[in-house]
């Protein structure tokens, strides 16, 4: 008698209990409560394990963290078996609907982020070609810009979302954006420049985010401002000022802050808050390393 094949889990990253599915036990945390739009992170700690085959429903970069440097993993995707000794860097990219399984024969702590396919054309819709972008999979290897990206992401959630939508957005970004560089068909996809970053449209940027201090701006608003996607207007925008945008927000941000502490009426939380800062600790941080003292130093030296 003939046993049938066991069919491969297909996994839902978006949901906890697809995530159950896959592994011995529970993720030691997760970004779902704290609901991040465009990315699912899940931090893995888990003794040694046979992965079942499983394909999942969004693309899936596996950042392997803290795992000796003795530790081998056995990785399968599409049934072409590889074996591959970690490093500090090492990743493995996993895109949608794509047959995978793993081995590992040591306790193995990693992060998984995983992100819809969507998230392609609301970052790139500047690519001619959009739709033929095609990701492919990578088995582990050493990719430092992507694993900085992963482990800037799990500080950020760690501290429960001390930084700003716009820090997160600009980490996705450049994640999507190395990745299409890195990990896809993109000799097929070329730029189209019809819409520059003009003096004009930096200009109007600029207007507003000093007209929008107090609000927790996100990367897609200020793109959508010029009508260029969000991966396109970060680099843009660091083309032309040197900094990025979320950089760019806290310098204008301090300024600000300048001018309201010479307002002795105004108390430093409140100057906090009005600027969009978490509290008053999360603007004397940026402060004291803008500026070098801190607010209520500042205030003491006027």
């Amino acid at each position: 008698m003939r046993i049938p094949e066991k069919k491969a889990l297909i996994v839902d990253f978006a949901k906890d209990e697809d995530v159950l599915q896959l592994y011995p036990q529970p993720p030691l945390f997760s970004s779902q409560p704290i609901g991040w739009n465009e990315i699912k992170l899940h931090y893995h700690c888990h003794p040694p394990h046979k992965l079942s085959e499983n394909s999942s429903r969004q693309h899936r970069i596996i950042l392997h963290d803290r795992s000796p440097s003795s530790l081998m993993i056995e990785e399968t995707i599409e049934h072409r078996l590889h074996n591959s000794q970690l490093s500090n860097t090492s990743i493995t990219f996993v895109p949608n609907n794509v047959l995978n399984s793993a081995y590992w024969g040591k306790e193995y702590q990693f992060i998984t982020l995983s992100f819809e396919p969507s998230i392609l054309t609301r970052h790139t819709f500047d690519l001619a070609n959009t739709a033929n972008i095609e990701l492919i999979p990578c088995f582990s290897k050493s990719d430092p810009l992507i694993h900085s990206l992963g482990l800037a992401l799990k500080s950020e959630l760690q501290s429960s979302g001390f930084g700003s939508r716009l820090y997160i957005d600009s980490l996705i970004s450049a994640l999507i954006t190395h990745l299409i560089r890195h990990y896809s068909n993109k000799e097929q996809c070329s730029q189209s420049l019809s819409n520059p970053f003009s003096k004009q449209k930096l200009q109007q940027v600029v207007d507003y985010i000093y007209g929008h201090l107090d609000c927790d701006l996100t990367l897609a608003e200020l793109a959508k401002l010029v009508q260029i996607s969000p991966s396109y207007f970060s680099i843009s925008f660091k083309q032309k000022t040197g900094i990025t945008p979320h950089q760019y927000v806290i310098q204008c941000r301090i300024e600000r802050a300048k001018e309201l502490l010479q307002q002795n009426n105004l108390a430093i939380a409140d100057i906090a808050l009005r600027l969009g800062f978490s509290h008053q600790s999360h603007l004397s941080r940026h402060f004291k390393r803008l500026v070098g003292v801190t607010p209520k130093q500042f205030r003491q030296l006027l």
